[in-house]
């Protein structure tokens, strides 16, 4: 059979496919570049379900005759945001966001004091509530509080809604 022009590799067919040899090979290299800059500015756990974040609120209520305040630095922990310092006074609430992730216990303290009247004496209570957040990486988490009391206030807490506290005479 004979060889015909169409057959016949031409040097415009070479020069053609080394063109795209190398632009191929450029994009390769820019796609690598911009991957590694992209993960330079959100880098990635070695296992990405340890990466999912999500909040627990956290419900407290003032049921007391006291106002509580919190000063800006009574907060701690893993707050998502930090709120700032605040009062919640008497028969008002505040919602607190704590931040977890898979396989984390998360803890945020809340530094709460007020003012009472002991024997005719101004006196300074202070109220600490841990709240903890307890993930098992199943989605599920078990939220829970610690606390620690001087003066005379008291609480409520009900086992089945444990992100929720009510703080009382």
């Amino acid at each position: 059979m004979p060889v015909t022009s169409r057959d016949e590799p031409s040097s415009n067919n070479k020069k053609s496919f080394g063109i795209v040899l190398v632009l191929f090979i450029l994009a390769v290299i820019a796609s690598r570049i911009f991957y590694r800059s992209a993960q330079g500015k959100n880098p990635q756990q070695d296992n990405p379900a340890a990466g999912i974040d999500s909040l627990v609120l956290f419900y407290i209520y003032n049921e007391s005759d006291f106002t509580l305040t919190v000063p800006a630095n009574g907060l701690f922990g893993d707050f998502e945001p930090k709120p700032p310092g605040h009062t919640i006074r008497p028969n008002g609430s505040y919602i607190y966001q704590v931040s977890t992730a898979w396989y984390k216990t998360s803890i945020a303290t809340i530094y709460y004091s007020y003012e009472y009247q002991d024997a005719g004496q101004a006196r300074t209570g202070n109220y600490f509530v841990d709240l903890i957040v307890n993930t098992n990486g199943t989605g599920g988490s078990m939220p829970g509080m610690r606390l620690y009391i001087t003066g005379p206030i008291s609480y409520y807490w009900d086992m089945n809604f444990p992100a929720t506290l009510y703080i009382r005479n």
